[in-house]
């Protein structure tokens, strides 16, 4: 009786231990398809890729793209909005499955994160007060207070310290005078917007979020204008977590979606309802 009970327990064990095994096994998209959603990371005040309209919800050009990848997918979206620094530090323990929020593939970030293929390109753009007589060339901005959003692409361009794979990155001949960092984009807009030099002399953000910013009023009439032309363009993709276990099997699938919202015309659609143009690059 007792060996019977102990070639049973030892039966059990090994039976409980693979399927533990298979458990804990499972990629990242099986994960997804058993919780039927998908959960998304993004910037609630990063218009027009993603920002709350007058209901409150969550709309734009990255918010449409993710709820057409789920779609397709066959699961429903959540979507979550950390700050920008937690996403590109990686090691997120599963609290989102992917960040759809228009980031750039940098040599530094990829030691964190996995990379889709690119979804659209951004021109980076400087402006400043439209009321500003002095300031007439990108070189005029020597000296000079710019704000721009931490954490990003743009804050290393202005340190010289940018390195996008595929892309050429020319540097200015000179130096701002102070980068002024701020949380996201709509803030340092918002602090060139209420003077000329009153906070700062320049912003350097995306030409679309500029443009939609001035189109929009950004609250306070947006008193903005661009300055001179995109000192370089970026590739812009969706970001996984390296740290997680068998996700380059959802790598592999966001890609073959990327592919096919490209094919059909879905990105350039998306593209010209969100920007006015068509920022999508050939794949």
């Amino acid at each position: 009786m007792k060996k019977m009970l102990l070639i049973f327990s030892l039966a059990l064990a090994t039976f409980l231990m693979f399927a533990g095994s298979g458990i804990a096994g499972n990629s990242a998209l099986d994960e997804i398809y058993a919780a039927k959603t998908i959960v998304v990371s993004t910037d609630a005040n990063y218009a027009p890729q993603s920002y709350l309209n007058d209901k409150g919800e969550l709309e734009g050009f990255d918010i449409s793209v993710a709820k057409e990848v789920a779609r397709r997918l066959g699961v429903k979206v959540k979507f979550i909005t950390p700050d920008w620094d937690l996403i590109t530090a990686g090691k997120w323990g599963k609290r989102w499955d992917v960040s759809i929020g228009s980031m750039t593939p940098t040599k530094e970030r990829k030691n964190a994160l996995l990379f889709t293929l690119p979804y659209y390109s951004s021109p980076a753009q400087f402006a400043i007060h439209k009321d500003n007589k002095t300031i007439k060339t990108l070189a005029d901005l020597a000296g000079k207070r710019i704000g721009v959003a931490s954490e990003t692409t743009n804050e290393r361009y202005l340190q010289k310290d940018l390195s996008i794979e595929g892309v050429k990155i020319v540097y200015q001949n000179w130096k701002p005078g102070e980068i002024k960092t701020y949380p996201t984009d709509a803030n340092h807009i918002e602090d060139l917007s209420l003077g000329d030099g009153l906070r700062l002399d320049a912003i350097f953000s995306s030409r679309q979020t500029i443009a939609e910013a001035i189109n929009s009023g950004c609250g306070n009439g947006c008193p903005l204008k661009m300055l001179g032309e995109p000192p370089y363009y970026e590739p812009l993709c969706f970001a996984l977590d390296k740290s997680r276990a068998k996700s380059q099997t959802l790598v592999d699938k966001l890609n073959k979606i990327i592919r096919s919202m490209y094919d059909d015309g879905t990105l350039v659609k998306l593209s010209n309802k969100f920007y006015h143009t068509n920022l999508i690059p050939k794949l």
